[in-house]
């Protein structure tokens, strides 16, 4: 039963190929392949022009959006006379507060911080160095002659 089956799913579909095979290829009259062509031409056309509409309105979108965006960051950076004067203000308080500020803490709270200008590289230098000049030198060996070692 499937063979059957298949054999008749085959001939309908060579059918079905060969009448639109036959329908393609035969010759038409001039008249309907003008009226073809032009129709085709006309869709075309159409299609052209709705993609125009699509990309112009798409860019005037981005652009509208880009204007917002540059006018936003626009008012943001512009400054701000209040802004300005009470950012002098906040400097200037914070100045006075740190040349107030002595420069040795009262307590001994703090005595365990201690700053020094070397690096460590240069301490770690100045301590090799140390170390080689406490170091004993080793004495040179003397030095043999080539006559010395052809009699031995």
């Amino acid at each position: 039963m499937a063979k059957k089956g298949h054999f008749f799913l085959g001939f309908i579909l060579g059918a079905t190929s060969a009448l639109a095979t036959t329908y393609l290829l035969t010759p038409q009259t001039s008249d309907e392949l003008r009226r073809k062509f032009t129709q085709k031409k006309d869709d075309l056309a159409d299609r052209a022009a709705d993609y125009y509409d699509y990309a112009r309105e798409a860019t005037a979108d981005w652009r509208e959006s880009a204007t917002d965006l540059v006018e936003n960051l626009k008012d943001k950076a512009k400054p701000q006379d209040a802004d300005l004067n009470t950012y002098d203000d906040q400097t200037q308080a914070l100045k006075d507060e740190l040349t107030a500020a002595p420069e040795v803490a009262a307590s001994d709270d703090f005595d365990d911080i201690v700053l020094d200008g070397k690096s460590a590289f240069a301490q770690a230098k100045d301590s090799a160095d140390d170390a080689k000049q406490s170091a004993p030198q080793p004495e040179p060996e003397p030095e043999t002659t080539s006559d010395q070692d052809d009699q031995q």
